[in-house]
């Protein structure tokens, strides 16, 4: 759910007490990234969603959490930063869908462990001059039984302190109003405020996308589809034209009705008109076609359109990879236009460079979880304050110099280790049928006994 929809009959400001440092501008393009992201954008009650916000997060996602690894001397924090390593694939969905989230360490049964909020869930206040976020309300819907609340954590650090304050509202028939954290069993136990002292950075982490705000040009981060909002509803619509054309386009019969009435034989037995279940979906009973031959049948098969609309289509996902920047091939189909190996590599290259972006913050903001968890393992006494960890890369120095790809490539098919079909299928952007029919023949060697 949409957390945001609960202060649609209120401001933040009206119920928290929090000012925000979010404009109208980005607070609607926060709220509309977050039900898109659910596949409950205002256009989706008509045409539901095509898919394309899960291929473009599904395909940045896969080629980080592949990269991406991380070696913890402190087994104090080992497994929770590990545990963050391997759902980091969730850190990318949110920073591609809705700009950024938020790590709040938690420490719970005994051990560190941390929850993940998207930007919406929680609303950024104030940021440092170097971007870092230095004070946040953080959201939680609590569902206790038939009751709902609504939990309002306010976070700040200021010089090596970070507080945090605790507020509970109960949610009633569209009213939100002040209870006491006793009121719901899930809080009961939480403190009202307190404090961490003497750490060196905010005890919560901000995972974001660092592109230029361009809504409102403030520091709150933006999602990599930012600006392609109304393309993503074009597709979302001519799929929809395109199943609705393909289900219009099945063969009916138009048959008159008089064909299927009783009759009554000389016998006194009366005839049947019974149709099977295919039949009944196929056959569709009129009175009379109308034509002035007399047919009694008539069959309707329209031709279908499928190759323009596809193309249509594919129009609307290359529009969606220029604006969002992620290079070509990413979400339309390459084997739709012909491209030169150039052309293809420049493809890859652009979605390269926001994987390359994407994984330079998770590295510095791994090396800020280390030093969160870090400082609360030796406040709980489960160990050392080390913070020293090493993001290892899984040898993605090839793909991001795509020259030293090439030869490589080449070295491996004079060796006879690659296929040339292959090299085309990685440098071409062709599929492995296609690739295979281009490579050129191999001339044939004259015979010695040839006169």
């Amino acid at each position: 759910m949409n957390i945001l929809n609960l202060f649609r009959n209120y401001t933040i400001e009206q119920i928290t007490g929090v000012e925000t440092n979010i404009s109208t501008e980005m607070y609607r393009a926060i709220s509309l990234w977050n039900d898109m992201m659910a596949g409950v954008a205002p256009w989706n009650d008509k045409v539901p969603s095509c898919g394309v916000l899960a291929q473009i997060a599904g395909r940045l996602d896969t080629m980080v959490s592949r990269e991406i690894g991380i070696e913890v001397d402190n087994e104090a924090i080992k497994s929770v930063m590990e545990h963050l390593n391997k759902n980091v694939d969730a850190v990318v969905d949110y920073i591609t869908l809705l700009g950024s989230c938020l790590l709040r360490p938690v420490y719970s049964n005994g051990k560190l462990q941390y929850e993940l909020l998207p930007l919406g869930n929680y609303l950024p206040v104030s940021y440092d001059f170097d971007g870092t976020l230095t004070e946040a309300l953080l959201l939680k819907q609590i569902d206790d039984g038939n009751k709902k609340f609504l939990l309002a954590e306010r976070h700040r650090y200021t010089a090596g302190t970070h507080s945090v304050e605790c507020e509970l509202y109960r949610y009633n028939g569209g009213v939100l109003s002040k209870a006491s954290l006793a009121d719901c069993r899930h809080t009961a136990e939480l403190t009202h405020a307190y404090e961490w002292h003497g750490v060196k950075q905010p005890m919560i982490i901000e995972f974001r996308n660092h592109s230029v705000n361009k809504i409102d040009g403030s520091k709150v981060p933006v999602a990599i589809i930012a600006g392609a909002e109304d393309l993503i509803r074009d597709a979302d619509e001519q799929y929809a034209r395109m199943k609705w054309e393909q289900e219009a386009g099945e063969l009916i019969v138009f048959a008159d009705r008089d064909m299927f009435q009783r009759r009554q034989r000389r016998d006194g037995s009366v005839t049947k008109s019974e149709l099977t279940p295919k039949l009944n979906k196929l056959i569709v009973k009129v009175e009379g076609d109308g034509s002035t031959d007399g047919k009694k049948i008539v069959e309707h098969s329209p031709a279908l359109r499928t190759t323009q609309q596809n193309e249509m289509l594919q129009q609307i996902f290359r529009r969606i990879e220029l604006t969002c920047n992620i290079g070509k091939g990413t979400i339309s189909d390459m084997e739709s236009q012909i491209q030169t190996a150039t052309q293809y590599t420049g493809g890859r290259q652009e979605l390269y460079a926001i994987v390359d972006k994407i994984e330079d913050e998770i590295e510095a903001k791994y090396h800020a979880c280390a030093s969160v968890f870090a400082h609360m393992a030796a406040a709980y006494r489960l160990g050392s304050g080390n913070s020293d960890i090493r993001i290892i890369w899984n040898d993605d120095t090839t793909r991001k110099d795509m020259t030293a790809a090439k030869q490589m490539a080449l070295q491996e098919v004079s060796q006879g280790v690659k296929n040339k079909w292959e090299y085309r299928k990685d440098f071409f952007g062709e599929d492995e049928e296609q690739a295979k029919a281009n490579v050129p023949e191999e001339p044939v060697a004259a015979s010695p006994f040839n006169f």
